[in-house]
């Protein structure tokens, strides 16, 4: 009895260790693929995650869920612009967020990427506020204009399509953007 015991413990700490180095092997894979990553990152400057502050958008046009038609030179002042995808968790967060900064502004579009089923939701919160542009799954015209691959984005644009912002949030936006006048 007293042997089957021990050997039962024996087994347990044989196992406790082997579990123990392999968990050691697998932080350290997880360490090398970061800097990996981090070296990606910097040598690409901007892996896709769409035009910084200073950068010039594309000519685009497009047409918005209304029926009008949007181009770069119907970009005014200080044109907010958030590009949204309803299967986005980070989206259905600022989404509201925008919603309440867009309101009252003129001059706002929101860019909706998504099966028209699943856009409910954003449809209901951002048309009220904002010009909406809708489908651009596979990367439509605003998208590509403004090099957007990952959601939410948010940009503040001027009239000559510079961005003076841009972001994963609206924190991106603090002082830059002024405040609506409505």
């Amino acid at each position: 009895m007293v042997f089957a015991l021990w050997a039962a413990v024996l087994v347990l700490t044989l196992l406790t260790v082997l579990n123990l180095v392999l968990m050691l092997g697998v932080i350290r894979r997880l360490r090398d693929h970061t800097q990996r990553l981090d070296g990606l990152y910097e040598r690409s400057g901007n892996p896709g995650l769409g035009l910084e502050a200073g950068e010039v958008a594309a000519e685009f046009e497009t047409t918005t869920s209304e029926g009008e038609t949007l181009t770069a030179a119907s970009l005014g002042e200080r044109t907010l612009i958030g590009f949204f995808s309803p299967s986005c968790a980070p989206c259905k967060e600022l989404a509201p967020k925008f919603a309440e900064l867009a309101a009252g502004r003129d001059g706002v579009i929101a860019v909706v990427a998504g099966l028209p089923d699943q856009m409910g939701d954003l449809l209901d919160l951002l048309s009220p506020v904002a010009k909406i542009v809708n489908g651009e799954v596979d990367g439509g015209p605003l998208a590509k204009a403004f090099g957007v691959k990952a959601f939410p984005r948010v940009f503040l644009v001027d009239e000559t399509r510079t961005v003076l912002a841009a972001g994963h949030s609206l924190d991106a936006l603090d002082g830059v953007l002024t405040p609506a006048t409505g």
